[in-house]
């Protein structure tokens, strides 16, 4: 089995939470308006107020007012809040199908999961003989294809951002803090969309330099398929140990559970 480094799914469960707390915030938040607004109700029918009838009318009819349009923002945020919530609980499932595929890997692989740098978040890296490859976990529903100039289109529509180049820019500043942390190599670095409840209809190239696939084609698109030259074992050890250095730059990161293996002296190995 490949050596697994990290917890998959860490990032966007802690988002989740994230998002149910702010939930619970704005739901507190709306809950003390509604309370102030109905004590001025309540206040401009008292017999003693110094107001006159009619002044009261107006308070009354904008108070009213007040309350509709606080209302609907009140339900137009915990929409919001509760749709990104429910994406990243969905998220961390995807990249959970993917962990699991990935622990199949021949032991010459190395398996980094939700690794944090300045760059951006990777759901997972797997580094191994074939190259580097920089997966990001969807578990979208329906069908994903291209939609003629290198983006994705999700059921015929285009995404709210532009995925594929935002991925290959976090990517290629990845790549340039592992060369720096591993000189001499030059790996072939691949990004990689992993669609885990989806049926992709992206071929190669429609997506520029990101290739889109299926989970249950991880097996065969890494570790079957010829990318040229392959890394020797040691080369494969100094580029994980390389996205390692990344990866203790983020402290919950380095507090995974998983033990730190003994080394043999000779190229430091990531956690298994």
């Amino acid at each position: 089995m490949a050596k697994v480094l990290g917890e998959s799914g860490r990032y966007v469960s802690q988002e989740a939470v994230r998002q149910r707390n702010l939930i619970v915030i704005c739901g507190f938040v709306i809950v003390g308006l509604l309370g102030v607004v109905e004590g001025l109700v309540v206040s401009s029918f008292i017999p003693l107020a110094p107001w006159p009838a009619w002044i009261r009318r107006i308070v009354l009819v904008a108070v009213a007012v007040g309350v509709l349009v606080l209302c609907k923002w009140g339900t137009r945020k915990l929409d919001a809040l509760e749709k990104k919530r429910v994406a990243m609980v969905r998220g961390a499932s995807g990249e959970t199908t993917v962990a699991k595929a990935l622990e199949g890997f021949p032991d010459d692989y190395r398996v980094i999961h939700d690794l944090t740098t300045e760059s951006g978040n990777l759901d997972h890296v797997v580094v191994g003989p074939a190259g580097v490859f920089l997966l990001d976990a969807k578990n979208w529903r329906g069908v994903v294809s291209a939609d003629g100039k290198a983006e994705l289109l999700w059921n015929g529509q285009p995404t709210d951002k532009p995925l594929v180049r935002q991925f290959v820019g976090r990517v290629m500043g990845i790549k340039d803090k592992v060369k720096a942390l591993a000189p001499g190599l030059d790996p072939f670095f691949q990004p990689v969309f992993v669609f885990t409840s989806a049926r992709v209809e992206a071929n190669w190239g429609t997506t520029g330099t990101v290739h889109c696939i299926r989970d249950d084609q991880l097996h065969s698109y890494i570790v079957e398929k010829d990318f040229g030259r392959k890394l020797k074992a040691h080369e494969v050890d100094r580029i994980a140990q390389a996205f390692l250095g990344l990866a203790h730059m983020d402290t919950d990161f380095r507090s995974s559970r998983q033990p730190r293996p003994k080394s043999d002296g000779k190229e430091p190995v990531p956690h298994n």
